[in-house]
């Protein structure tokens, strides 16, 4: 583990992420690297190149003030932390980014969408989930630390998480190893019966050699419903779930399950890119 990216607004949701990716930081022994996205102006915005160049300067200036306060946050001391200015219009553009890109975690605060705005546009956790080639954290609400105890840990058991695993592992190790409840969620529309997601489970957890795991089944209509109902049951801390990254046509066609969860859970969600298989496009039974 040697790089944790934390994307800041300096609102107050992000601010209080510090304390979370500051905790983590110091478990995995890792940098932390903070990103703010200064925004350009937009096209149908002109304005004279000076002008332009000394509103540019100016947020530079409250970036640098901002990033100054931040850096005396007790959470903060003694931690390799990297403060970045990226110039672009959208929070996403951190992925293009080289110097990011190839992080180890990726690390929200996010308020979540809903109704028009979630249909149409999204929330910025979203895109990012969607996009992103590495376990995403998304907090809601951060508090001052994580306390992971109980996991909910959904997932078709298909799938293939190669090396997203091993973080998953090394993350609840951190944390002295919390109930991991591995769920499988069971629909009119892709039916499967008991035993065989049992089957599933069971195989999943020697494949990747994890352990004090229960096997759980949960009947709904739709996926996300049932993986948000037994999370709430369970009272978890943390939902784990994958996620395709589908984009375009298949992610209109699709959906992606990560997605509304990230939107619609009230407690810490964590994604992991699966890996990407080349074939047609299908609807698999199960989560995702």
């Amino acid at each position: 583990m040697t790089k944790i990216v934390l994307p800041i607004d300096f609102s107050p949701a992000a601010t209080n992420a510090v304390s979370v990716a500051a905790q983590l930081t110091r478990l995995l022994n890792a940098d932390l690297h903070l990103v703010h996205v200064l925004s350009t102006l937009q096209p149908d915005y002109i304005l004279p190149q000076h002008d332009a160049d000394e509103q540019y300067r100016n947020a530079l200036g409250h970036i640098e003030q901002a990033y100054d306060e931040l850096q005396l946050l007790p959470c903060l001391s003694g931690l390799r932390v990297h403060t970045h200015v990226l110039t672009g219009t959208d929070p996403v553009d951190i992925l293009a980014d080289k110097r990011f890109s190839t992080a180890d975690l990726l690390v929200l605060s996010s308020t979540g969408a809903s109704g028009v705005h979630e249909l149409l546009m999204g929330s910025n956790a979203g895109h990012l989930v969607r996009r992103a080639t590495m376990p995403v954290l998304v907090l809601k609400n951060p508090p001052a630390y994580l306390d992971l105890k109980t996991v909910v840990f959904a997932s078709n058991f298909n799938d293939h998480y190669a090396a997203s695993i091993d973080f998953l592992k090394t993350l609840l190790d951190c944390f002295e190893y919390p109930a991991v409840h591995l769920l499988f969620v069971n629909t009119l529309s892709h039916f499967v019966p008991s035993q065989t997601s049992r089957e599933r489970m069971e195989g999943f957890v020697r494949q990747y050699g994890l352990s004090l795991c229960t096997y759980n089944q949960q009947d709904d209509f739709e996926v996300e419903a049932g993986l948000l109902d037994f999370a709430t049951s369970k009272k978890a801390d943390l939902i784990v779930l994958g996620t395709h990254g589908r984009r375009g046509l298949r992610h209109l066609l699709q959906g992606s399950i990560a997605e509304a969860v990230v939107n619609h859970a009230s407690v810490a969600v964590l994604t992991l890119p699966l890996r990407s298989e080349q074939a047609p496009m299908v609807v698999l039974d199960g989560i995702l």
